[in-house]
């Protein structure tokens, strides 16, 4: 027992104070990972009880949102007056359903086909104003670029095949700088034409020349070439035909018929 003491003096006599002094703060108890449970257990509970609910809200929102954009393509179908069933369609569309798609759908795809098919029912209604206006609004409000561009080709056809031309080249114009898109050789070929009509030739052959440039593969190229090829050659004129002399003989000089007397036939 004595030796075991007088042992244990001689070690801890070899220790510095400091290594004394480290040996006494050492603490038994539980782990760091374990205290950090202890004094954080509450927020844990918390923060997966949010994610949870976060989780539950995204999944019932994404069925919203499923169930809206189904109830729009519906609605938008019927509008449309498409029967499958017979495979006909009635012409024009549902004013009245374009309309409620817009309000009550309006954060889907659906509504915004909807507002560029009343602009158009408008215009082909004779409604011009109405018309105009609702397509205006998707060109300068519509977040989808498409819906934008398709906009803009229909006011640029209806204007122009209504005679007004300075519209119809604004919006034209506002078509072909949208860059590469399905109507770029169209509002290319469309500017050829009313320049070409203005009797600005040399503007219209530089966008008939653009047309084959940036557009190769579109089907207006032949009638790009075409528009060179007529490029101040004047349009034919109708001319009325010459008037032909009557050569057919009046009736006072045509020979009169007078009966054959053969011989030896009696006579009246």
């Amino acid at each position: 027992m004595n030796k075991a003491h007088s042992r244990a003096e001689r070690e801890a006599s070899s220790l510095t104070p400091e290594e004394m002094k480290a040996i006494g703060e050492i603490e038994l108890g539980p782990s760091r990972h374990e205290r950090f449970l202890n004094h954080h257990y509450k927020k844990l509970i918390v923060l997966t009880l949010v994610v949870m609910l976060v989780a539950v809200v995204a999944i019932v929102y994404g069925t919203y949102r499923t169930k809206q954009e189904k109830d729009a393509a519906s609605e938008l179908i019927a509008a449309v007056r498409v029967f499958p069933s017979s495979d006909s369609v009635s012409e024009g569309f549902d004013l009245a359903t374009l309309e409620r798609i817009t309000k009550d759908y309006a954060d889907t795809q659906a509504a915004g086909s909807a507002k560029l098919l009343r602009g158009i029912q408008l215009l082909a209604g004779g409604q011009e104003k109405e018309g105009k206006e609702a397509l205006r609004d998707i060109v300068n409000t519509a977040p989808d670029p498409s819906f934008r561009l398709r906009a803009q080709v229909y006011l640029a056809s209806y204007t122009m095949h209504a005679g007004q031309n300075e519209e119809a080249t604004e919006q034209w114009q506002a078509v072909s700088r949208s860059g590469q898109s399905p109507y770029l050789a169209l509002s290319l070929l469309s500017l050829g034409d009313l320049e070409n009509e203005a009797g600005k030739q040399d503007i219209a052959r530089s966008y008939y020349e653009r047309l084959m440039q940036d557009c190769p593969a579109s089907p207006l190229v032949f009638t790009a070439r075409q528009r060179l090829l007529l490029l101040g050659v004047d349009a034919p004129q109708s001319v009325e035909p010459e008037k032909k002399e009557n050569s057919t003989p009046d009736a006072d000089n045509l020979p009169q018929w007078e009966p054959m007397q053969l011989p030896g036939a009696a006579t009246n």
